[in-house]
């Protein structure tokens, strides 16, 4: 018997199946949601999120943000939200591989590390794209009048710790996974 199968019925099946629809439906809500929330926001308004203030209504002379930039602006604000997706993907399979009886299998392993590594991408695109945006809209800013915002949120913070926290636990996974598979040849 392969080491990724196991001889007791998975525990928590029906859970596991409840988080993989879970994970699936998220993965394609939340870049949907994103999306429209950022269509139908006002480059203005992402500008005063980031904590950029344009110039009073009076002196807009020189203030221009294109259509390009808002696209190219939209396109950074998806990436964080790609990067979860790309994750709760890949944990959706994690959970179906638990739903099998592979916990302890090289796929099932893999596909946890994949989450590890999509909340990792979010994390750092969620750094860098705030700097991005404000950036991008204000590059037709009058001279004096264009921005950089930095910041560093809790939430990007957590999600890096998580995403090594995942990480590493699927390494002690290979290992046992590996260990196992050792001694399934010796006897």
């Amino acid at each position: 018997m392969k080491s990724s199968q196991s001889t007791r019925p998975p525990i928590g099946h029906g859970l596991n199946n409840l988080l993989a629809l879970a994970c699936l439906v998220l993965a394609l809500v939340l870049p949907a949601l994103t999306l429209y929330g950022l269509c139908s926001t006002p480059a203005e308004a992402w500008l005063a999120g980031l904590g950029v203030k344009p110039p009073p209504a009076a002196d807009l002379s020189g203030w221009h943000i294109a259509p390009w930039q808002s696209g190219l602006a939209m396109l950074v604000g998806m990436l964080p939200v790609c990067g979860v997706a790309y994750g709760l993907l890949r944990a959706r399979r994690c959970f179906l591989g638990f739903v099998r009886g592979e916990t302890f299998s090289r796929g099932t392993v893999q596909h946890l590390r994949g989450l590890a590594a999509g909340i990792f991408a979010s994390a750092i695109a969620g750094l860098l794209s705030p700097p991005l945006i404000s950036v991008l809209l204000t590059l037709g800013a009058p001279a004096g009048k264009r921005a950089l915002s930095l910041g560093v949120s809790s939430n990007e913070v957590l999600m890096l710790l998580f995403a090594g926290i995942v990480w590493q636990i699927a390494h002690v996974m290979t290992q046992a996974v590996e260990l196992a598979d050792e001694h399934a040849q010796i006897v």
